[in-house]
């Protein structure tokens, strides 16, 4: 609860501080407009400019003007875009997307002075070029998070309430945000968020919603002669470890790779170590008979 305030504290603290700066600069840029009105006045009462000068300075009003609005829209919209990811980007990220979102409009602003100080579109479009270019940069993890969002929207490697396996996490999947899905780890209180881009650039394997059918296969060297009383016992021990009481097979099965143990039974991701300690107790049962490959689990 008290990380909790301190984070709240945190956040506020951080939008005070960009509002503060957001009213520093108009009040300052609001004393430049009005300086220059009064230069622009006592011209117009007589006093001498060179007009070199006054061409200049009307460059230069027009720039303070622009940015002036740019910073009135960015002191109604930044908490907006402060806001916006809340639930969906850690502070640090939500920082720089704020920044980003600054500098973009005051990018524009740049553009529309150059403009109208009579810069060709070329100039124009070449300078916007290069900071979409260092925009795209900057912020592609971003954009390659939100580009995979779609295609976990569309193509369902899996959906809200399944239990996959991503890389080196698994877990629940409790939500799917624009940018991370979160994954419940054994412990409800425990999570992980994962990257959306990950589903670019790693392996998933779904092993369904809710409670799910496991399967082991064990290839045999040798059949032992009381294999049934054996497989009666493993089939006893995880009923004993199981939620699920029904649905439970022990089987001898053979194909033209030899004999195998055939082992099916029901599991859900809270109890996933449950496949780890029916392969372990196979093992047991099974020891001086099993021909193990690293494919068995």
């Amino acid at each position: 609860m008290q990380s909790f305030f301190l984070n709240n504290v945190f956040l506020q603290q951080i939008q005070m501080a960009l509002t503060k700066n957001l009213y520093r600069r108009i009040t300052l840029l609001t004393v430049i407009v009005v300086a220059i009105q009064l230069i622009y006045v006592a011209v117009g009462k007589g006093f001498k400019i060179d007009p070199d000068l006054m061409k200049g300075l009307g460059v230069f009003f027009t720039f303070i003007v622009v940015m002036l609005i740019t910073t009135v829209v960015l002191r109604f919209t930044a908490n907006k875009v402060w806001t916006m990811f809340e639930k969906e980007m850690e502070v640090e990220q939500r920082i720089i997307i704020s920044k980003l979102y600054s500098i973009s409009l005051y990018s524009l602003a740049f553009i529309i002075s150059f403009w109208r100080a009579g810069l060709s579109i070329n100039n124009i479009t070449i300078f916007a070029g290069l900071i979409a270019t260092g925009f795209a940069f900057a912020v592609r993890d971003v954009l390659l998070s939100f580009f995979a969002w779609f295609i976990i929207l569309n193509k369902k490697p899996f959906h809200m309430g399944d239990y996959i396996r991503i890389g080196e996490e698994q877990g629940l999947v409790t939500r799917i945000g624009t940018f991370f899905f979160t994954l419940e780890l054994e412990n409800p209180d425990e999570y992980i968020k994962v990257p959306n881009s990950h589903v670019m650039t790693k392996s998933i394997y779904n092993r369904g919603t809710g409670r799910f059918r496991d399967e082991l296969k064990f290839p045999l060297k040798s059949v032992p002669e009381d294999f049934k009383v054996r497989l009666t016992e493993l089939s006893t021990y995880i009923k004993t470890r199981n939620t699920f009481k029904e649905g439970i097979r022990a089987n001898l099965t053979a194909d033209n790779g030899g004999w195998y143990i055939q082992v099916e039974f029901l599991n859900s991701y809270k109890q996933d170590q449950l496949r780890w300690a029916v392969f372990a107790e196979t093992q047991r049962l099974f020891a001086e008979n099993l021909k193990l490959s690293s494919s068995t689990l």
